[in-house]
C-alpha cells in the first residue's frame, strides 16, 4: 500500500473505527463519508488529475472537499479565504481547477464559468453524512510522486506560484512532525490555523491523521474560546502563531493548561520576549519550529532538552539542511550566515507550469543531488542550533554592512512600550539603503528614549534611522509581515 494521508486514514479506521478523528466524527465515518464525497465530484466532473479549488474558512466540510478531491485522483487546490478579485482570480486562472468549493462566506466572489463547477460546502457536508449516498466504487489508485496538492506562496516577495506537494511528500511532513513532537493516536490537537497553509494542513490535519490521533477543529484563532479549551478540555497540543501566543498572554488571567504537553509556534519569528514570558507564566516553554510552503517543515527545536528562544532547533528526522553562501554556493562555516538549503523527502516537486522558477529554486551538490534554496537566512551553533536572521530579498546592506532585521526587530521589542515592530531598508544616496523600522506603540511612547537604548545595545549601522509609527502592522493570514505594504508607506526621498 502507498505510504500516504490516505492510507493512514484507512488503516486507523479498519484498526480503530470507532476512535474519534475530527471533533465528534469517528476514523470510519471519516473515511466512509470522504469516499461519498469523492463520487459527488466525480459525478460533478472532477477526473483524476484535475485540479479542486477549496476556497473557505475552516469547517468540516473543507475536510471532507480536502479528502473526497484526493480519492477521486485529483489535486487539492487550497486558497486563502481572504483573497479577493486580484490573488483569487490570479490563482484560478493558473491552477485551472474543474470545481471550486466555497462557502457562504467566500461564494459571492467566485462565478461559475464554462467548465467550471461550483459547489457549496454545505453539500458536501450533507453528503458526507447522507449513508444513502454510494461511496466512490473504484478510487484510482495513489501513486507517491501524484500531486496532491498545490499550495500558492503567501506572496509577500512577488506574484504567488502553486507550490506541488505530492503524496509522498505530504505523508512524509506528517511522519517527520509525529517522530520528533512524540506524536501518537493518544494527542488530541486543538487546531485553529487555516487549512488553506501548509501549517494547518501539512501539519495540522494531515499529521492528527497519520497519528491516529484527533482534531478538534476550530473556524479561527478566537483567545477566549482557545484559553477554556486549553485549560478545562481535551486538547494535549496547540499549534499556533506569535500572534496568538501574544493574545493568550494578555487573556489567559491565572488559568493553567496542565494538560497540554506541547505549543508550537511557527510562520514567523517568536519574539524572545513572548517565549520567556510564555515559559515563566505557564511552565512550558514554546517549541518553534522552521517551514516553507515548498517543504512542510524542515527544523525544530528538540521535544527533550531546552528550547532556546531565537532559535529553531536542529534538522527534522529524514530531513538535511546546509547553510551556503548564496552568491557562491560554497557552503559556510559554523557561526556565519548563510542561506538554508533543504533536501528531503519532504521537499516539494517544483511550481506549477512554471519551469524557469522551479528550476532556479534548486542548486545540486557534488553527488547530484536536488537543494532547495529557501531565501532564508540563518546561522547555526551546534549547541543551539538554527537561527532565522531573515529573507534573503530583506537583507538591508547599508554602506557595505549587513543589517539582518530579525536582530533589530528582537532588540526593538525589548524595548518598553513597542508592541510588535519590522524594520526594513528605505533607500539613501550616500549608504544605498538605511534601516528603519515601523512599530505598534503604547500611549505615551518616546521614540527618542527608543533609539538611545539601541545605541546601547546594537553597532551604530544597525540601529534603524527612523521610527514610524502605525497603529497595526500589515499581516497576512498566517500573522507574517507583509513588508513590500510597508515599504509603500515610506516618504518620499
Amino acid at each position: 500500500m502507498t505510504r500516504s494521508v490516505l492510507a493512514a486514514l484507512d488503516a486507523h479506521a479498519a484498526a480503530r473505527p470507532a476512535a474519534l478523528a475530527l471533533d465528534a466524527v469517528s476514523y470510519a465515518s471519516l473515511r466512509d463519508g470522504s469516499l461519498r464525497v469523492a463520487a459527488k465530484l466525480r459525478a460533478a466532473g472532477l477526473r483524476r488529475g484535475d485540479r479542486v479549488a477549496i476556497y473557505a474558512e475552516n469547517r468540516p466540510g473543507f475536510v471532507y472537499a480536502y479528502l473526497g478531491g484526493l480519492r477521486a485522483g485529483a489535486t487539492v487546490v487550497t486558497i486563502n479565504v481572504l483573497y479577493r478579485s486580484s490573488d483569487l482570480e490570479h490563482i484560478l486562472s493558473d491552477a485551472t481547477p474543474s470545481v471550486v468549493c466555497v462557502s457562504a462566506q467566500s461564494a459571492p466572489f467566485v462565478a461559475a464559468q464554462d467548465g467550471r463547477a461550483v459547489i457549496d460546502l454545505a453539500d458536501v457536508e450533507r453528503w458526507a453524512f447522507d449513508a444513502s449516498i454510494a461511496a466512490l466504487a473504484d478510487p484510482p489508485p495513489i501513486e507517491p510522486d501524484d500531486v496532491a496538492i498545490l499550495i500558492y506562496t503567501s506572496g509577500t516577495t512577488g506574484r504567488s506560484k502553486g507550490a506541488m506537494l505530492t503524496h509522498g511528500n505530504l505523508h512524509a511532513i506528517a511522519e517527520q512532525l509525529n517522530e520528533a513532537w512524540r506524536w501518537t493516536s493518544a494527542d488530541t490537537l486543538l487546531l485553529t490555523l487555516p487549512l488553506f497553509h501548509v501549517h494547518g494542513l501539512g501539519a495540522g490535519l494531515n499529521g492528527t491523521l497519520v497519528a491516529g490521533g484527533r482534531a478538534l477543529l476550530r473556524e479561527r484563532f478566537d483567545a477566549p474560546s482557545v484559553i477554556a479549551a486549553l485549560a478545562g478540555g481535551d486538547a494535549t497540543m496547540f499549534f499556533g502563531v506569535p500572534t496568538m501566543y501574544v493574545r493568550i498572554l494578555e487573556q489567559a488571567g491565572d488559568v493553567r493548561f496542565d494538560r497540554v504537553r506541547l505549543f508550537v509556534s511557527g510562520s514567523a519569528a517568536l519574539p524572545a520576549t513572548v517565549h520567556d514570558a510564555f515559559a515563566q507564566r505557564f511552565g512550558i516553554a514554546i517549541l518553534e519550529r522552521y517551514g516553507s510552503t515548498e517543504f512542510g517543515f524542515a527544523l525544530s527545536n528538540r521535544y527533550e532538552g531546552p528550547r532556546y528562544a531565537g532559535t529553531v532547533g536542529f534538522p527534522l528526522p529524514g530531513v538535511e539542511v546546509r547553510l551556503a553562501d548564496p552568491n557562491t554556493g560554497a557552503l559556510v562555516d559554523a557561526g556565519a550566515t548563510g542561506e538554508i538549503l533543504v533536501h528531503g523527502p519532504n521537499v516539494f516537486a517544483g511550481y506549477w507550469r512554471n519551469e524557469a522558477a522551479t528550476e532556479a529554486a534548486f542548486a545540486r551538490d557534488e553527488r547530484g543531488r536536488l537543494w532547495y534554496k529557501s531565501g532564508d537566512l540563518a546561522t547555526f551553533d551546534p549547541a543551539r542550533g538554527y537561527a532565522i536572521n531573515g529573507r534573503l530579498k530583506e537583507l538591508v546592506i547599508s554602506g557595505g554592512f549587513n543589517v539582518y532585521p530579525i536582530e533589530v526587530e528582537t532588540e526593538l521589542l525589548r524595548i518598553p512600550g513597542i508592541r510588535a515592530a519590522a524594520m526594513i531598508g528605505q533607500p539613501d544616496a550616500a549608504r544605498g539603503e538605511i534601516p528603519v523600522a515601523f512599530v505598534e506603540v503604547d500611549d505615551g511612547f518616546d521614540p527618542d528614549v527608543a533609539l538611545a537604548l539601541l545605541r546601547e545595545r546594537l553597532a551604530s549601522f544597525k540601529v534603524p534611522k527612523a521610527l514610524y509609527t502605525i497603529e497595526a502592522l500589515p499581516r497576512n493570514a498566517m500573522g507574517k509581515v507583509e513588508k513590500a505594504r510597508l515599504r509603500a508607506l515610506l516618504p518620499p526621498p
